[in-house]
């Protein structure tokens, strides 16, 4: 009977102890890990696992032997033996924790300008936030031309020159919001606008701007010397880095330029153009010949130096009746009017340079009737082989009568004027030939 209690004892001091080592491990649990508790970690995802061991060990008391006595021997029953029991609970807490987005924001922090009439393409980066990210535009003026696209591209072919200055907008998939604003310059291409370089004059000082447009100003010329055209630039002649082409051409000929500029940021554009340098255009013809009236007359005066074709004409003065002056230099006509006249003969070259020469020219008389022109008026006589008949006069504005003498193979007029005025006068004789002089 007392074994028996002792064994019941000893199983419910047992029970006891593993309630009273789980009811620890909880309690250390809840100290640890509080019910509700709301961990973060700001690293990548932590499990973390407690485990909590319990081991019990019961020990029985030591066998007991009865010592013999005078009583009748007794036989203990065998003693029973509990093994020691271990008991072990293990508990586990998972947590996992995820590290918050960082803050959005537009990590782009500038777009560079372009050149317009080109294909335009430029990504714009967002940072942060919870992806996919949804591009706008909401303030401001894009270079015409251009879109920026949900996806934060900004495409297309820019149109106009400036500078454009506008906010984007970026929205993360929380709704989050980022924003930014931007200045972008936009050029035109660089090119050299000078189409045609003028024709030089050997001796004469020769200046000529070279215009480009485009770009980012200031600019630069140089001179690209090409070895197969010998000279780079005309001998006599420079250029200078603002585009002055300038000096005296020291001989003609032909000559082939080409020129670079180059733009603030770089840019670069070329371009050749044939120069010529003349001779100076000068009029060679030193008088006209003798003309005679009623007789055909042809005459072709003559110039050099300058660059064909050239043009002729009177400046000032009058041809005598009949004859003209064409532009390509052609004295021709049949003259009417014994006279002489005075008159400037001017000549133009393709590049506008101008030589002009005075002249003075004699239409003598001719046969049959002839027109005889003085300062004081005009005489038609009739001139058939040696004689000289008379025909009509008339007096000109500054002279008030004429008087006339006769004869077989003469005729004399003379125009008088007012007091002071010097007397003109007109004599035509038909012997030995048929000849007209006046005053």
């Amino acid at each position: 009977m007392r074994r028996t209690v002792v064994v019941l004892l000893w199983v419910v001091a047992t029970a006891v102890v593993t309630v009273a080592a789980n009811a620890a491990v909880r309690l250390v649990d809840q100290q640890v890990f509080p019910e509700g508790a709301d961990i973060q970690v700001l690293s990548t995802t932590t499990t973390t696992t407690t485990t909590t061991t319990t081991t019990t060990t019961t020990t029985l008391p030591p066998t007991t032997t009865v010592p013999p006595t005078s009583l009748p021997p007794t036989t203990v029953p065998p003693t029973t033996v509990v093994p020691t029991t271990s008991t072990t609970t293990t508990t586990t807490t998972t947590t996992t924790t995820t590290r918050p987005p960082d803050p959005l924001a537009i990590d782009t922090q500038w777009i560079e300008g372009g050149t317009t009439g080109g294909s335009y393409f430029v990504l714009l980066r967002g940072t942060g936030g919870v992806t996919p990210h949804r591009w706008s535009a909401v303030e401001g003026t894009m270079p015409t031309g251009l879109t920026l696209t949900s996806l934060g591209l900004v495409r297309g072919v820019p149109v106009e020159a400036g500078e454009f200055t506008f906010r984007v907008r970026v929205v993360d998939d929380r709704g989050e919001v980022a924003e930014s604003e931007f200045t972008m310059t936009m050029v035109d291409p660089l090119v050299v606008d000078t189409s045609v370089l003028p024709a030089g004059t050997v001796g004469d000082r020769f200046a000529a701007d070279l215009v480009a447009s485009g770009g980012t100003a200031p600019y630069a010329w140089t001179v690209v010397a090409d070895p197969s055209d010998g000279d780079a630039v005309p001998a006599g002649l420079g250029l200078s880095t603002d585009g002055l082409l300038s000096g005296v051409p020291e001989r003609s000929g032909d000559t082939r330029v080409t020129v670079e500029v180059v733009d603030a940021e770089g840019r670069s554009a070329r371009r050749t153009w044939p120069v010529a340098v003349v001779d100076p255009l000068v009029i060679r013809t030193a008088l006209l010949p003798l003309a005679t009236t009623g007789t055909a007359y042809e005459f072709a005066m003559e110039g050099s130096g300058g660059r064909a074709p050239l043009a002729w004409r009177v400046s000032s003065g009058v041809l005598p009746p009949g004859l003209e002056l064409s532009a390509d230099g052609q004295v021709a006509g049949v003259p009417s009017v014994a006279t002489t006249t005075e008159f400037v003969v001017r000549v133009v070259d393709a590049d506008g340079r101008v030589a002009a020469f005075r002249y003075s020219m004699v239409v003598a008389t001719g046969t049959v009737r002839q027109t005889v022109v003085a300062r004081g008026g005009s005489v038609v006589v009739d001139i058939v082989d040696d004689r000289v008949v008379f025909v009509s006069a008339a007096v000109a504005p500054d002279f008030m009568e004429y008087v006339i003498h006769r004869g077989p193979d003469r005729v004399q007029v003379h125009f008088i004027g007012p007091v002071g005025t010097t007397p003109s006068w007109v004599l035509c004789e038909g012997s030995p030939d048929a000849t007209c002089s006046f005053d």
